[in-house]
């Protein structure tokens, strides 16, 4: 894909729109870009491209964000990203997509909407295992459904959130995209766009941060709910749609 394409600079405009989304409300952009790159990309070529298309939101918010990022929640996620991440690109659309769309638009919908309890995980580094989870997952559907709802029960502030959600989707993609490498899939035709793209999504990142200061914290919560429960009821319709 080359400049001469008009796709070329849709998807590279999508990326600086979904960048401000992200930055703005923590989730949401990254659907965005999955819906314009499964309308202009092969097929095949979907899941290992967004995963690279949305390095550049991530680096932004990371620069954007950085003093609100939490590392105690980041580190023991990227070090489940490092084992979750590869073997969901080995098995990249191997397993039944019904099942996995039911069962994690069923927890999202649950991790969402329950009523608040004690986080009380018998597990000393509980993100660890999140991390290996969530990346195995968004691996082979671009979507893991775990850490989004989960780190929304946390304590930390919207801000804190959306800059550590950022950051640890950075190193998970990161680990993706070796998975890939690694499994034959070939980057190369698309660098031009990869590089444009990522410059597009760090632009982007700025003008989210913008607008996550001037969102209260709770409507920034209300719209963060409001948008996992779309996509948990879309889970779900395509898993039935797929029954």
């Amino acid at each position: 894909m080359t400049p001469a394409d008009p796709h070329f600079w849709l998807l590279v405009l999508t990326s600086f729109v979904a960048s401000a989304i992200s930055g703005a409300f923590a989730i949401g952009g990254g659907f965005l870009m999955l819906a314009v790159i499964a309308a202009f990309l092969p097929v095949s070529s979907v899941v290992p491209m967004h995963s690279v298309l949305m390095l550049g939101t991530s680096v932004g918010r990371w620069w954007f964000f950085w003093p609100f990022i939490q590392w105690r929640i980041v580190v023991p996620f990227v070090l489940g990203c490092v084992i979750g991440a590869p073997l969901g690109a080995r098995v990249y659309l191997t397993l039944p997509e019904m099942v996995i769309a039911l069962v994690v638009g069923i927890f999202m919908l649950g991790a969402v909407w329950m009523p608040p309890v004690p986080w009380n995980i018998p597990l000393r580094h509980p993100f660890f295992v999140v991390g290996i989870l969530h990346s195995f997952l968004s691996a082979m559907f671009s979507f893991g459904g775990v850490m989004q709802p989960l780190i929304m029960r946390t304590s930390l502030d919207k801000m804190q959130i959306i800059a550590t959600l950022a950051v640890s989707l950075l190193f998970m993609n990161l680990a993706k995209i070796g998975g890939y490498v690694m499994f034959g899939f070939d980057f190369r035709p698309y660098l031009l766009l990869i590089v444009t793209a990522m410059v597009a999504g760090v632009a982007g990142a700025g003008v989210g941060r913008q607008l996550a200061e001037r969102v209260p914290e709770e409507k920034f919560r209300l719209v963060f709910k409001a948008i996992m429960t779309a996509l948990a009821v879309r889970l779900l319709y395509r898993a039935w749609t797929l029954a």
